[in-house]
């Protein structure tokens, strides 16, 4: 069995769209996949449709941004109702913050544009745009559909190194919200090189600490399969969730082949894959995975 719990589409800031997706996931021969878009439960319909055509189940999911310590912080939630309106006005609310905080930075960009000699993006035509815009590769998106940048990935070069949104949300706020939606809350890709508790400390013992926080706060586990993760990774998060007693999760965090999405996004996932299907988990833990989910194949 092949499970992959973090996938992101077009409607967040992944580079294909739902039914390509699940076109992937089949030719990757998965079994089980979540959709994870960030802050937005668009594509789960689309999604669970065309892969019950297939034979794949679709776990309803979502990757809600958070802010802790002054630093993003991913969370995911699995076996949401999507149907669930006071959790869409929950990701509404996230999504209006996102938007601002993108709009604003537009200025900051115009001033690299033009310290490279590049032509400048009208703002105003940034304030109305569908919500996948307002990330770090939706406004990369911007600059070529604006024709500032000639290639579809060279926009990035403009945006890094100015910062992401890290609202004033705090975990523990979506792991509750989470919870009123039916679901299960994990923390994501938790030791990556970035957006991980790797930015709040390098520390093990104080990353350690934070875990045991989000616990009691309301955490039921931790994304320890990923390709953001290196082998001691995985091993430092599985001794956690023994530990700790928490539920497992296994997620590629794909946003689309490399070629599409661009070279810069190894700098978040490291191990990131060549393709759908190939993230590696151990049959036990598959098992393991689905149970705490209470998901029957």
């Amino acid at each position: 069995m092949k499970i992959d719990l973090q996938i992101h589409t077009n409607h967040s800031d992944g580079r294909e769209t739902p039914e390509q997706i699940i076109k992937d996931a089949k030719e990757g021969n998965l079994d089980v996949i979540s959709i994870t878009d960030h802050d937005i439960i668009s594509a789960i319909s689309i999604s669970t449709t065309e892969a019950q055509k297939v034979g794949i189940r679709v776990v309803p999911g979502v990757e809600i941004t958070t802010g802790y310590r002054g630093q993003p912080i991913h969370v995911l939630g699995y076996c949401i109702d999507p149907e669930n309106q006071e959790f869409k006005e929950f990701l509404n609310g996230i999504n209006e913050y996102r938007k601002a905080h993108f709009i604003s930075l537009m200025a900051e960009i115009n001033k690299n544009l033009i310290v490279a000699g590049r032509p400048q993006v009208d703002i105003d035509h940034y304030k109305d745009r569908e919500a996948k815009y307002y990330s770090i590769p939706g406004a990369a998106l911007f600059l070529y559909e604006e024709k500032a940048v000639e290639g579809r990935n060279d926009g990035f070069a403009y945006i890094i190194g100015l910062p992401d949104a890290a609202p004033t949300l705090e975990p523990k706020d979506a792991f509750t919200a989470i919870h009123k939606a039916g679901g299960k809350a994990f923390l994501s890709h938790p030791f990556a090189p970035l957006i991980s508790l790797k930015n709040i400390s390098e520390d093990k013992d104080e990353q350690e600490s934070i875990v045991a926080l989000f616990k009691e706060q309301g955490m039921d586990g931790l994304e320890c399969y990923g390709t953001g993760h290196s082998a001691e990774d995985v091993t430092f998060a599985l001794s956690l969730v023994e530990k700790y007693n928490l539920l497992i999760s296994a997620g590629s965090d794909w946003h689309g082949c490399i070629e599409k999405t661009g070279p810069g996004l190894k700098r978040y996932l490291p191990f990131y894959l060549e393709k759908l299907g190939d993230l590696s988990v151990p049959e036990d833990h598959i098992k393991r995975i689905l149970s705490g989910l209470d998901i029957e194949i």
